[in-house]
């Protein structure tokens, strides 16, 4: 199974925060995918936080390991659009829709503390 770590995911690895990240570590790296705008967030958040350079290097070094970086395709804005229809009663942030379209257009487990937010997603296979 291969998963893609939503934004409050990496932040939890980054404060290496337990279990998720022993269960982190304990993945294959082929296993573990962040999409590009989960890296905006977390360099967003590294910019703004009280020691941006520190933050920073963090962000950096998390990313710069064995981990994929999926951009967002034309799969995914295809998912990204039936998502943004099906939901419009009660619609999802858009980074978190980015989010969920790209785990969606590469049949990935999506892994959030936010269930009840993303397990909205028509087919998006959560875990917390």
């Amino acid at each position: 199974m291969r998963y893609l770590l939503d934004t409050d995911t990496c932040i939890e690895i980054l404060r290496r925060r337990e279990p998720v990240a022993s269960r982190a570590r304990a993945q294959s790296p082929e296993d573990v995918a962040v999409s590009a705008m989960t890296e905006a967030e977390l360099r967003f958040g590294a910019l703004r936080s009280g020691d941006p350079k520190r933050s920073i290097a963090s962000v950096d070094a998390f990313l710069s390991a064995p981990v994929e970086i999926i951009p967002f395709d034309c799969d995914a804005a295809a998912y990204h659009a039936a998502v943004r229809l099906a939901l419009l009663a009660q619609p999802i942030g858009e980074r978190d829709l980015v989010i969920a379209a790209t785990a969606r257009a590469r049949d990935l487990t999506l892994v959030t503390r936010n269930r009840r937010h993303f397990e909205r997603v028509p087919d998006l296979s959560v875990e917390d």
